[in-house]
């Protein structure tokens, strides 16, 4: 911890957080392009030891050098048939890669390389879809340690290098020990072991176009892509997604859980050339040639409510189940009063009464609360059309039909 971990000029130099001084060059790291960190508490002859693993990848090989407390241990040399584009650390023994042709594993510290699947957005939706792939051999050590808090020094590593220009492959660090592989607009998540997350995530991440840098923030993925200027351009080719005319972007942010679009934003006319994220993907960073932009998620409470404004029930349940912001206690009671609203407005507003009723029976309705909702000529006296006009008629007001008989989620609660 407290080490700033720079690529630059093709070597990896080692600083001082603290005061950015004490440079320490790490030679065996000449004519490095990419790099990736793993820091985590493993047990060593029983002894819980603190070990950092950096990785680098140049002229045809990858370098690791392991630290134990703080202190150089080792370093390790593999060579790599392909050119590597992209890279990330699954598990402190497991190493995830991709050339442009596939996505691969390098089992640590053995050096055993398997295949995943071909880096092809066709590959991704199939692979997404539910054929049966995976590593030839698992590794014996790839789920061993605990990771470390994400403020430390692994969550700092800067590549000022990039990767090739001409592949847009991208394997990025997820919330929960998972990593998004990514090819052009199509990426797919998978655990610390290297296997497809099918029952969290079973379908595909589309982007609208191909990011070049991604990284998360609470319940998002925030990606960054080059913005083609302010007349639409022709898709590139192989691309899953039209090219369309709209409002310009090099921002892109997506709900993990549902996918869905959250929002894009233009960061003025100078393009964002890398995005991270630190303090356990509280704060997220984007950095220009010039300008380092810091990108504030708004309050949870703002964010369910303006989901439940819009009637994206859905998405209002994924983040309160992903918020690391809400109470365990408090989890439970709110996702309940918002499946009752989404009950309701499947019933009254979609006509899907079949699925409406079973969220009903779910949550534990009477059979009146269900009947209330149906027109009055057949509910009768328990429709709530009936109710309003009775409580209209005698001066008080009507009430609100929305309101489920336990409260609406309140944004205080959250």
């Amino acid at each position: 911890a407290g080490v700033l971990v720079c690529l630059a000029d093709g070597m990896v130099t080692l600083y001082d957080l603290h005061t950015l001084s004490s440079a320490t060059p790490l030679t065996n790291t000449r004519g490095a392009h990419i790099i990736a960190l793993h820091t985590g508490v493993d047990h060593i002859d029983g002894i819980p030891t603190l070990v950092s693993k950096l990785a680098t990848y140049g002229k045809r090989k990858v370098v690791v050098l392991e630290w134990r407390d703080a202190e150089f241990y080792k370093s390790f040399d593999y060579s790599a048939a392909e050119k590597i584009v992209a890279m990330q650390f699954a598990a402190p023994g497991l190493l995830v890669l991709s050339t442009a042709r596939e996505f691969l594993t390098l089992q640590l510290p053995r050096g055993q390389w398997d295949d995943l699947f071909p880096a092809d957005t066709a590959s991704l939706r199939t692979v997404a879809g539910g054929m049966a792939v995976g590593r030839g051999t698992e590794a014996s050590d790839a789920t061993a340690g605990t990771p470390a808090p994400a403020n430390t020094w692994g969550s700092w590593a800067l590549s000022l290098a990039g990767s090739s220009a001409d592949v847009h492959t991208t394997i990025a660090r997820m919330p929960g020990d998972k990593l998004l592989l990514c090819h052009k607009d199509i990426g797919v998540f998978i655990n610390s072991a290297g296997k497809l997350c099918r029952n969290e995530q079973s379908e595909p991440m589309i982007f609208s176009r191909a990011p070049t840098g991604i990284t998360y923030t609470s319940s998002y993925t925030v990606a960054i892509s080059h913005d083609p200027g302010p007349q639409s351009q022709p898709p590139s080719s192989g691309s899953t997604v039209d090219s369309l005319p709209g409002p310009r972007f090099n921002v892109e942010v997506r709900n993990i859980g549902t996918q869905m679009l959250v929002q894009t934003l233009h960061l003025a006319e100078e393009e964002p050339a890398h995005v991270f994220n630190g303090t356990g993907g509280k704060q997220v960073w984007a950095i220009g040639p010039h300008t380092v932009w810091r990108l504030m998620a708004m309050p949870i409470q703002q964010q369910v409510e303006d989901v439940l404004e819009a009637e994206q029930y859905d998405e209002a349940i994924s983040l309160v189940a992903q918020s690391d912001n809400i109470l365990e206690a408090e989890k439970e009671e709110l996702t309940k009063k918002i499946r009752w609203l989404r009950a309701r407005w499947l019933f009254r507003e979609q006509a899907r009464y079949e699925e409406a009723l079973s969220e009903f029976t779910d949550l534990g309705a009477t059979p009146t609360e269900a009947i209330a909702l149906c027109p009055e000529r057949i509910a009768g006296e328990l429709a709530e059309e009936a109710i309003d006009a009775e409580s209209v008629a005698e001066g008080g007001g009507s009430t609100n039909g929305d309101e489920p008989p336990a409260a609406a989620p309140q944004t205080d609660q959250v």
